[in-house]
């Protein structure tokens, strides 16, 4: 999933990502995964490097729910910005396929 975001492989990104996602950002905004994939899609989002640290997995049969702390850089609407976050995905199983259902993330230290 990192490369696919790093790259904006969208194909990939719309592959894994459920059609009724619900994505809580960090700036407390509700998106959709069309409005989750339109940055990347228009290219105004443009992730540079990504570091990922302290990644935790839990499952619950068919759920599980995946913590990891990302230091992101990059640019939106031309504007640079280095960024640290922790992101929450909850992945469910789908006829063998996981996808990710819900997603958060908040800034971190």
């Amino acid at each position: 999933m990192i490369n696919a975001i790093i790259y904006s492989d969208v194909a990939v990104l719309d592959r894994l990502l459920h059609a009724d996602l619900v994505f809580v950002n960090q700036m407390g905004m509700v998106l959709t995964k069309q409005e989750d994939l339109a940055s990347h899609l228009s290219g105004d989002l443009n992730i540079t490097a990504v570091s990922v640290s302290d990644q935790r997995i839990k499952f619950f049969g068919d759920t599980a729910v995946v913590t990891v702390s990302k230091f992101i850089q990059g640019s939106y609407l031309g504007e640079a910005f280095e960024s640290n976050v922790m992101f929450t995905r909850v992945w469910k199983k789908f006829d063998q396929e996981w996808l990710v259902i819900a997603a958060s993330s908040v800034p971190h230290q």
